[in-house]
């Protein structure tokens, strides 16, 4: 099925100023907007359909690109593919534990650091905002990386060395009935390091709390509930991760 013309989806002819799109668009924004039209499957799918062809048409560069190819010219960007990636983890440890350690075979994998929390923050904003879209700055609490001693946990002039007990591999073999074994090192915790002397700021942890400012840009014709994703933007994990 093919996709409506933009501009008649707004109403409005192939020449119309950035003004006219946008006042196009409030007026049918604020007839179809969901929540003025609770359990309306058709004004939800029209109001979808209008968000579109706003956001489209009220940037200068989509706009442009739209009038020469059409459609066509705007499929492909910003989506890719999904799939599964096996090399990493979580995949590659437990195939690893399964086998490799059971077995005593496989390769030895020295602990790294937990990975750093994703964050969740609800902000509200007015219908006309939600409608035509804003910029705007959030102040939310997180974990950074410890700047005095860059996230190593040591304290400063001082580095991690490695654990005399696993030689840095992280982890320890031992045998068991006829099978060789292999285990966290309980020295270092699997880390294949250990830190004499701890970071005075971080307590060791190489991180510290602190509070961050995030510029957040909300879409033209969010509905309730939407959630918007940013990367890179969590918490630092532990000890570099």
């Amino acid at each position: 099925m093919s996709k409506r013309d933009y501009y008649e989806i707004l109403g409005v002819n192939r020449n119309a100023s950035e003004t006219e799109i946008k006042k196009a668009y409030r007026k049918l924004a604020i007839q179809y907007h969901p929540d003025k039209n609770p359990d309306d499957k058709e004004a939800e799918d029209k109001f979808k359909e209008l968000s579109e062809a706003y956001a489209i048409l009220s940037d200068p560069q989509q706009r442009a690109t739209y009038d020469q190819f059409g459609h066509a010219g705007l499929e492909g960007g910003g989506f890719s593919s999904g799939g599964f990636d096996f090399g990493g983890t979580p995949f590659e440890d437990i195939f690893g534990d399964i086998f490799g350690d059971i077995f005593g075979g496989g390769q030895t994998r020295r602990g790294r650091g937990r990975r750093g929390d994703d964050l969740r923050y609800n902000l509200s904003i007015s219908f006309e905002e939600a409608a035509f879209g804003l910029e705007t700055k959030i102040q939310i609490p997180r974990h950074q990386s410890c700047e005095t001693c860059g996230g190593s946990g040591a304290a400063e002039g001082t580095s991690p060395r490695t654990c005399e007990t696993c030689q840095g591999a992280g982890q320890v073999r031992f045998q068991q009935g006829f099978f060789s074994l292999t285990r966290p090192c309980p020295d270092c915790s699997g880390e294949g390091k250990t830190i004499d002397k701890p970071c005075k700021k971080c307590k060791g942890s190489g991180r510290t709390r602190t509070k961050k400012s995030i510029s957040l840009k909300i879409p033209a014709g969010v509905e309730t509930g939407t959630r918007l994703k940013m990367s890179s933007e969590g918490e630092a994990g532990e000890k570099g991760a």
